[in-house]
């Protein structure tokens, strides 16, 4: 299900709640460690404190395992230089290691790895399975090795994995836990595993999730700006047979503070508007209905065909005219648009074009936050407390002459077009402030947010 429409939030804040989707981003290799975040998050910044413990409180939270856990670690690699005095080599050259016994050498770096890493919870990633631990050592015994040599490693192994069995159950366990603590602090390796199991458990997925936020002047509304957004699915499959899906929803009028919302784009016949940018919308053997009661539109795709020979794009448009302050008011300091994450996508790509006479929307920021027991909040303590280790930093396009590609949607470039289009305005008068997220938690929310000038 999908919910996109602006919104306003207490105290004038300004909220477009929206549906979004991602260009394509595959995640880096997770480093463990507590180091300080990206310089341009909100996390670094400040701007939006973060909800995250410091070492000391980590040590805290972690309790006794941490000093368990560089015990064992250090019995290990104590058992591992003994072992290699007595071959009469040295693990930290693995290359040597792998042509003197035999060994693969992606096993070896992984022992030396593991006796090079300063921190017990680096090491913890490198270790080896139980299989790799015994190919290495089995190496080890056919060239000689007396067996007590290989066995103090097999003990330092039982003693280690009993630690972890004390602590947290086993080593998967663990490392749902250390996802959390890794160098860059984007619980990577979480998301990819949450992305498959909701997809499972909700019986659809996305390939994209997109938003686009078009920040205008209003010409009816002198100090006021309007905000156009578009916002879609790309590669939307069902894995079940689930019926009819409501993509899309919003409000068409009594939103509070009296704004309404409007649909973006012209029809066939130039006169009426609607929601659907259809001409780059697909949604094959499946149809779209649009339903409308008590002041809410609701658009929804009917049952289709299942995996990519159903899968669809969706498009819709929307824009709530003269709703974003752009001067500090008493009780509105700060401009903030919400972008709901709700069905499992492998990439979110969040886009907000800002006029370039809008002051202070080049300092935008982002953080995602978590909405598993509540909508995020506006109150700040309460912000700080849902955000996610997930560090979202914005890319800064400052002068365009054309609507950047996207290789991930090849649309995009015809999408944006068509916003501009209807607001009969130029890319070049225009700012883009990027966020690109891959597998976007759900249910969470992406909180852009920049300060507005006094």
């Amino acid at each position: 299900m999908e919910q996109s429409a602006p919104e306003r939030a207490p105290k004038s804040r300004k909220v477009g709640q929206n549906t979004a989707l991602k260009s394509a981003m595959r995640p880096r290799k997770p480093r463990l460690a507590f180091p300080a975040p990206a310089p341009h998050s909100p996390r670094a910044s400040g701007q939006i404190a973060a909800h995250r413990p410091t070492r000391s409180a980590l040590d805290a939270a972690l309790g006794g395992f941490r000093t368990d856990c560089t015990a064992s670690i250090d019995a290990l690699k104590d058992a591992l230089r003994g072992l290699a005095r007595t071959a009469g080599c040295d693990p930290t050259r693995p290359q040597e290691v792998s042509r003197k016994f035999g060994l693969n050498k992606n096993l070896t770096w992984k022992f030396a790895r593991v006796l090079l890493a300063a921190d017990p919870f680096e090491a913890i990633a490198m270790l080896p399975g139980t299989e790799g631990v015994e190919i290495y050592l089995r190496a080890f015994e056919q060239a000689g090795v007396e067996r007590h040599h290989t066995d103090a490693v097999r003990e330092a192994m039982v003693g280690f994995d009993a630690v972890v069995a004390r602590h947290f159950g086993d080593r998967a366990q663990l490392e749902l836990v250390l996802d959390g603590l890794r160098a860059d602090g984007n619980l990577e390796n979480s998301r990819r595993l949450a992305f498959r199991g909701m997809s499972g458990v909700f019986g659809l997925q996305a390939r994209l999730r997109l938003t686009v936020q078009i920040l205008s002047p209003s010409p009816d509304a002198p100090g006021k700006g309007d905000v156009t957004q578009i916002v879609g699915l790309a590669g939307l499959q069902r894995l079940r047979p689930i019926g009819a899906l409501p993509v899309f929803r919003v409000a068409g009028t009594q939103q509070a503070g009296g704004i309404t919302s409007e649909p973006l784009f012209r029809g066939d016949d130039g006169s009426t508007r609607e929601y659907l940018l259809r001409e780059c919308s697909t949604y094959p053997d499946a149809s779209v209905s649009v339903l409308s009661s008590a002041g809410r539109t609701t658009v929804e795709l009917s049952d289709g065909p299942l995996g990519r020979i159903g899968a669809s794009d969706l498009f819709f448009g929307s824009v709530v005219r003269g709703s974003m302050n752009l001067r500090q008011l008493p009780d509105d300091t700060h401009n903030n648009f919400v972008t709901s994450v709700s069905i499992p996508s492998e990439n979110l790509l969040l886009d907000v074009y800002a006029h370039r006479s809008f002051e202070g929307t080049e300092a935008l920021e982002a953080s995602v936050h978590s909405t598993l027991a509540q909508p995020l909040s506006f109150d700040e303590v309460q912000q700080q407390q849902s955000m996610l280790p997930i560090d979202a930093a914005p890319e800064r396009i400052e002068r365009m002459t054309e609507i950047p590609d996207v290789p991930a949607l090849p649309n995009y470039r015809r999408i944006v077009a068509r916003g501009f289009e209807e607001l009969g305005a130029r890319i070049e008068d225009y700012r883009l402030l990027r966020v690109a997220l891959a597998y976007p938690p759900a249910p969470s929310a992406v909180l852009v947010r920049w300060t507005l000038p006094e």
